[in-house]
């Protein structure tokens, strides 16, 4: 590299105000995501209303009937697979061999599935 190099150099004004823009920008993003009123089924709302009302701070963000009893029954749903597949990890754990019982030899294991086929 030539003379004059970026390492150790002050920064600029222009390089100042650019980073200055791009916090307050994304400050002012930050700022707009915000959701903004009460929000009614705050366990079971899903994130699109929420982004709905973010979008319009007059949307209505209340959940119908029949979508919140679905949505009741899905996260129901998901709650019963999450303990069956705990069990199930539960029960698929093998159980502790003791240590004094004798192991077969393999060789006898192999000899026990090889049939013979009588000819004529």
């Amino acid at each position: 590299m030539g003379p004059g190099g970026k390492i150790n150099r002050p920064r600029t004004d222009l390089a100042k105000k650019m980073s200055k823009r791009g916090r307050v920008l994304s400050r002012d993003k930050r700022r707009k995501k915000r959701i903004v009123g009460a929000v009614i089924d705050r366990d079971i709302i899903t994130k699109h209303h929420l982004k709905k009302r973010s979008s319009n701070p007059r949307a209505n963000i209340t959940l119908s009937g029949k979508k919140r009893r679905k949505l009741i029954k899905q996260l129901a749903h998901m709650e019963r697979e999450k303990i069956s597949a705990e069990a199930d990890t539960q029960k698929k754990s093998p159980a502790p061999l003791p240590e004094n019982k004798p192991k077969k030899p393999r060789r006898a294991a192999a000899e026990k599935h090889t049939e013979t086929m009588d000819v004529d």
